[in-house]
């Protein structure tokens, strides 16, 4: 029986660590966004760096997506959760932080209209940092209102 206990508390620190992975890959992919002025393919441009940042930007979307599918599949495991699964829906405002995150992405939405389309006279900053905002808060969006963040945390 404790040894079944202890298996179980392993497997929930595991399931959390891949979790959290994955909020860490996802934020360096999102912030790699934030240094692109640095580098550029243009000829006067430090190429190196655009490429690095580029491949950063990539190997860390797919690493948060790589634990994210790891956990899923352990979350379908689970037999009592699984038969919770059903159609998929689109949920917002679920728990405190994902309340955090879905007000960061309207936010994030609402200074990438402005720097882009209302006032295009502002600021270059302000786009990259709208980005960052939107594509950071996007992807926290799916994992703290998702079913995997359900799953651990209920």
């Amino acid at each position: 029986m404790k040894d079944n206990k202890s298996k179980k508390a392993s497997e929930l620190r595991k399931n959390k660590a891949f979790f959290w992975l994955s909020v860490i890959s996802f934020f360096i992919s999102s912030a790699t966004i934030l240094f692109m002025p640095l580098g550029s393919f243009e000829t006067d441009g430090n190429v190196v760096l655009a490429y690095f940042l580029a491949a950063a930007f990539w190997v860390f979307f797919a690493l948060g997506f790589l634990f994210i599918l790891l956990l899923n599949w352990q979350r379908k495991r689970d037999i009592l959760f699984a038969r919770m699964d059903g159609i998929i829906y689109f949920r917002f405002f679920k728990n405190k932080i994902s309340i955090a995150f879905d007000l960061l992405l309207i936010i994030g939405i609402i200074t990438l209209a402005l720097s882009l389309i209302i006032i295009p006279t502002l600021p270059a900053a302000t786009t990259l940092i709208g980005t960052f905002i939107t594509v950071f808060s996007l992807e926290m969006h799916g994992l703290f209102n998702g079913k995997n963040y359900e799953w651990l945390y209920k």
